[in-house]
């Protein structure tokens, strides 16, 4: 083994231990800047606390709509004036989870948004400024 050659006919020796270090250097200095430049990983407890919000606001939204429409279309049925009051109640519907859901997101806004765990030093005085009156 000490007197082997290498793929290039030339002996083992220094010269290819530095070329080696040489290379090894390279790649270390590629590999940490590939490194340095790949994104940060999501914030995965935040991610899934916005799923769970804008699921919220659609499923009130969908439920005002359907409620709406179920009451139109009974009073109809009772009343026999089909369709005037399940169109009536279905814009209604609508009108209702619109507000649900402006009403959600403006109390939503108070909170930290999902991912930003702190807030600055501006929002705590506003806060803090806020609860002593």
């Amino acid at each position: 083994m000490a007197g082997a050659e290498n793929q290039s006919g030339a002996k083992n020796g220094s010269q290819d231990t530095k070329t080696f270090r040489r290379r090894l250097d390279t790649l270390d200095g590629k590999l940490a800047k590939a490194r340095s430049q790949r994104p940060q990983p999501v914030d995965s407890e935040g991610r899934g606390k916005a799923m769970g919000q804008a699921l919220k606001l659609s499923t009130e939204m969908v439920a005002s709509v359907a409620v709406g429409g179920v009451i139109g279309w009974t009073l109809d049925w009772l009343f026999d004036t089909k369709p005037i009051l399940m169109l009536v109640f279905l814009i209604l519907g609508g009108a209702t989870g619109i507000l649900n859901v402006m009403r959600t997101a403006k109390s939503m806004q108070g909170e930290p948004m999902p991912g930003h765990h702190l807030r600055t030093t501006t929002e705590r005085e506003v806060t803090t400024n806020d609860d002593k009156d």
